[in-house]
């Protein structure tokens, strides 16, 4: 409910001046196809409903993708940058933006950004996924290997950084920091899709992901490899937090704190977890996204202020939420 309403009520925020009443009429004359106010029109089909349909599929996203990561690997600071896909994203798109790199060159320039952040993105989870290969490793040991990735791919970045111009400095920090503004009806169907699918394929693992928590040597004794299901939802998770993170970039603290938030309200229990993380992902992002929208002259990228409200909720959370809660 509370993410439906605040879906609603993004259609009448942002820097051009219409009534939440009128935005709504707005809404319906275009669907009814008796469009009276043009310019109202294009700021709302055009600019707030694909930005808030966005907001809510990204948070969702991520927010799913840290209940799972927090589950498999038995850690509650785990969350879907823990093994390296945001600094490998990052890379990627610094090389697009400041060494003019691409993957694939004929592509345009702002394609070419994405497609190079994706595939960046998922070369520490190779390096993982080809290590666990011949080593069986641990939850530690992967989310350790996922911070010195992490530590390489940013000192590459940083010393592109330093040597880069004013003007692609800020663009690379304006990435970095996580934004929506560029989400519009042509970049998201591939993140709803790519959301979509790859949720559905997590929730069908609800019943092994219960399993996991027990441990791997009680899921080996109920039949369940530990090891594999480990590298599956990783695969998975690394691919979803991929699609989302070459379009917006880094938006952090939503994977993290949103498990926390559910598992307050609805236990552990991943049947009930992992559909209520994405709900309170999908509200907490579209939240964020209006006072980033209310911020300044011109906003503030998102990412800010999923920032600056999700360091200090989390830290409430871990303070006041009891053991239980976890366990």
């Amino acid at each position: 409910m509370i993410t439906l309403l605040s879906l609603i009520v993004a259609l009448g925020i942002g820097t051009y001046r219409i009534s939440f009443l009128d935005s709504l009429s707005v809404f319906f004359d275009h669907i009814l196809g008796n469009v009276t106010d043009q310019l109202g029109d294009i700021y709302i089909w055009n600019g707030r409903l694909p930005r808030a349909i966005g907001a809510l599929t990204v948070g969702a996203g991520l927010a799913l993708c840290g209940a799972v990561m927090q589950n498999v690997m038995n850690n509650p600071l785990a969350d879907p940058y823990t093994v390296g896909v945001s600094s490998g994203a990052f890379l990627g798109a610094v090389l697009s933006m400041i060494g003019g790199f691409a993957i694939l060159p004929f592509l345009p320039d702002d394609i070419s950004l994405i497609v190079n952040a994706f595939v960046f993105s998922l070369i520490p989870v190779a390096v993982i996924l080809l290590i666990s290969k011949f080593k069986n490793l641990s939850p530690t040991a992967i989310i350790l290997l996922g911070v010195a990735m992490m530590y390489v791919f940013s000192s590459i970045t940083q010393y592109l950084m330093i040597s880069s111009e004013a003007e692609d400095l800020a663009d690379a920090y304006s990435w970095r920091v996580g934004y929506l503004s560029r989400v519009d009806w042509e970049v998201l169907p591939y993140i709803v899709i790519t959301v979509v699918v790859l949720s559905i394929l997590l929730a069908i693992l609800y019943k092994k992901l219960d399993i996991m928590y027990m441990g791997d040597n009680s899921a080996r004794t109920l039949g369940v490899n530990a090891k594999r299901m480990r590298i599956v939802t990783l695969f998975l998770v690394s691919l979803m937090t991929a699609g989302i993170v070459c379009f917006t970039g880094t938006i952090g603290f939503i994977g993290l704190v949103a498990p926390h938030i559910a598992r307050i309200f609805v236990g552990s229990k991943n049947k009930h977890l992992l559909p209520a993380s994405a709900a309170f992902g999908a509200a907490f992002l579209i939240i964020a996204d209006l006072i980033a929208k209310m911020s300044g002259a011109n906003g503030l990228p998102v990412g800010v202020i999923s920032s600056m409200v999700g360091g200090p909720l989390f830290l409430y959370i871990l303070i006041k939420q009891r053991k239980k809660v976890w366990n």
